[in-house]
C-alpha cells in the first residue's frame, strides 16, 4: 500500500511541474519532448540491461499502436493544452473520472457485468463532478463552450478517458502477454513522443522553447519522476492491483496537487474542489469495495483497508 501512495504522491507532482513547464514551452512540443526522451531513456535501459526481455510478437503491434495513439500522443496534447488553461489541482482532481470510464470500458467493450453498487457508485460520482465544473474562470472560457462546460474541461475530460482506456490495453500486454512494463512504456512514449513532436513542427509557430535552462532543469525532474518512475511503477502495480482499484487510489492524487500548486504556484483552491472531492470519494468507494471481492483475496483485503 505504501509504493500505491508514493506513486500518487509523485504523479500529482507531474501536474505542478507541466504548468511551469508551459511557461517555458508550448503545449504540443511539450508532452512531445517529455515522451520522446522519456521512452528513448527506458529503451536504452530495457536494450543494455535487461536485454533478454526486448522481445516483439507481430500479432501485439495493434495493442502497441492503440496505447501510442490514444495513451500518449493524443492524450498528453489534449492533457497539456488544457492544462495551459486550468490550475494544476483541478486538472488533477479530473483525472480521478478514470475509474468510471474504466468501468464503462469494462461493461460496454468486453462485456463485463456491474452490480447495482457499482452502478450507484458511477452515479454518485459523476454528480461529483458537477460542483468542480460550475468553478470555471474566465481564463478557460475564453477559449469557448461546449455545453455547461468549457473546452479545457472537456480536453481533460477527453484525455482521462483516453488514458483510462491505453491502461487496459497495457494490462493486456503486461499480465495477459507477458511483456516488461518498461518495454511497454519505452515503445509507447518513444512513438507517441515523436509524432507529437513532428505534430508540433507542422502546427505551433514561434519559439518551442524560451527559457532553455529553467526548461531543461524542470523537464529533467518531470521525467525522471514521471515517465520512469511513476510509469514503471504503475505498470508493475497492475501485476498485482486491477486498473480500477488503482484508479481508485488516485484519489489521492488531488490532495497533493492542491499542495504542490499552492507551493509552487500560488493556486487558490476554492471550496468547489473540496464537495466535489467529497462526493467523488463516496462514489469511488462504492467501486472500491466491489473491486476488492474480484481481485484481492480476504487476507490482503484486510491489509488493504489497514
Amino acid at each position: 500500500m505504501l509504493l500505491i501512495i508514493i506513486l500518487y504522491a509523485l504523479f500529482a507532482s507531474s501536474f505542478s511541474f507541466g504548468k511551469i513547464l508551459l511557461e517555458y514551452s508550448t503545449p504540443i512540443f511539450l508532452p512531445g519532448i517529455r515522451m520522446f526522451l522519456g521512452g528513448l531513456a527506458l529503451l536504452a535501459y530495457q536494450y543494455f540491461y535487461a536485454n533478454e526481455e526486448f522481445r516483439f510478437k507481430k500479432k501485439h503491434w495493434w495493442l502497441y499502436a492503440q496505447i501510442v495513439f490514444f495513451g500518449v500522443y493524443l492524450n498528453y496534447i489534449l492533457r497539456f493544452w488544457a492544462l495551459d488553461y486550468l490550475t494544476s489541482s483541478k486538472t488533477c482532481f479530473l483525472y480521478n473520472f478514470s475509474p468510471f470510464f474504466s468501468a464503462l470500458y469494462s461493461y460496454f467493450i468486453f462485456r463485463e457485468s456491474m452490480s447495482k453498487r457499482q452502478w450507484v457508485g458511477l452515479i454518485v460520482g459523476f454528480v461529483g463532478l458537477i460542483p468542480i465544473l460550475l468553478s470555471s474562470t474566465t481564463t478557460e472560457k475564453t477559449v469557448g463552450e461546449f455545453f455547461f462546460l468549457s473546452l479545457p474541461e472537456l480536453a481533460v475530460l477527453v484525455s482521462v478517458a483516453l488514458h483510462s482506456y491505453s491502461w487496459i490495453v497495457m494490462r493486456k500486454l503486461v499480465r495477459d502477454k507477458s511483456y516488461s512494463p518498461t518495454l511497454v512504456n519505452g515503445v509507447t512514449m518513444f512513438a507517441g513522443g515523436f509524432l507529437a513532436l513532428v505534430t508540433s513542427f507542422i502546427f505551433e509557430t514561434g519559439p518551442r522553447v524560451t527559457n532553455i535552462l529553467p526548461f531543461a532543469g524542470w523537464l529533467l525532474i518531470v521525467i525522471l519522476i514521471s515517465n520512469v518512475i511513476c510509469y514503471n511503477l504503475y505498470g508493475n502495480l497492475l501485476r498485482k492491483y486491477s486498473p480500477t482499484f488503482l484508479s481508485f487510489a488516485g484519489f489521492l492524487s488531488p490532495i497533493f496537487a492542491g499542495f504542490y500548486g499552492w507551493v509552487f504556484l500560488s493556486e487558490h483552491i476554492t471550496w468547489h474542489f473540496y464537495i466535489s472531492g467529497v462526493i467523488v470519494f463516496m462514489g469511488l468507494y462504492l467501486f472500491y469495495q466491489e473491486e476488492l471481492k474480484k481481485y484481492v483475496d480476504p487476507e490482503e483485503h484486510e491489509k488493504l483497508l489497514d
